[in-house]
């Protein structure tokens, strides 16, 4: 068993490979999965391709992902108290979250029943994104928080490095999920673009706000 292996993860136990070292499942309900590894694998190089198809669309449609500049707040604002609400991440973990919903709210149930019928794998990328929609908001303050608290008790900022790095490995899952759903919705072309754009602001973020993240080992994960 490892004993913080759930501090860092999705919660989602379904597609986990590491259920068995985790204390947390060994005391919840078990929900078998099939072939979790595989599942991931596939997603993995999905991400990939969708990364070079943003870089080929923004370049086409001549936008600029990289124009986001952080504010200064912090010299404004007592940091933990309005740390939710003000801090850049969070305002766009919540503008991500948003556009997942009114995405999927403008979907015509039968025709997106249809499609992912004719696609079993259409629906597993459709509950990956399903699954995240919210967990960037609550890894993001998790993340800052402990950040935060790290530095005033002058302590290695172990959680805040593992909320961070669960984030840019959600970012990338989900950079996948939605390559594959531009695919299959050409028609929601510029919507679904700007998602994408989002996830990638979420993750430049996160690496300048936790530059150590990238290289955090977390127990039994990485």
């Amino acid at each position: 068993m490892i004993q913080e292996i759930f501090n860092w993860c999705d919660r989602w136990c379904e597609k986990c490979n590491q259920t068995g070292l985790c204390p947390l499942y060994k005391h919840s309900v078990q929900v078998t999965s099939e072939s979790p590894e595989e599942f991931l694998k596939t997603l993995s190089k999905i991400f990939e391709t969708a990364k070079k198809m943003v870089k080929e669309i923004v370049e086409r449609k001549d936008i600029d992902p990289e124009t986001f500049q952080r504010s200064d707040f912090e010299d404004e604002y007592d940091w933990k108290r309005h740390l939710i609400r003000k801090d850049d991440g969070m305002v766009l973990a919540k503008k991500y979250r948003k556009q997942v919903m009114r995405w999927f709210n403008s979907l015509n149930d039968d025709y997106g029943m249809e499609v992912r019928m004719q696609d079993p794998i259409l629906s597993d990328y459709l509950e990956v994104i399903l699954w995240y929609q919210y967990l960037f908001e609550i890894k993001m303050a998790r993340a800052l928080i402990s950040q935060k608290d790290a530095e005033e008790e002058q302590s290695e900022p172990s959680d805040s490095l593992g909320n961070a790095k669960l984030l840019l490995v959600s970012v990338e899952r989900n950079i996948g999920a939605w390559g594959y759903v531009y695919q299959k919705f050409k028609e929601d072309e510029d919507e679904i673009l700007d998602i994408l754009i989002s996830l990638q602001k979420i993750g430049k973020i996160v690496e300048q706000v936790f530059p150590e993240a990238r290289a955090f080992i977390r127990p039994g994960l990485d």
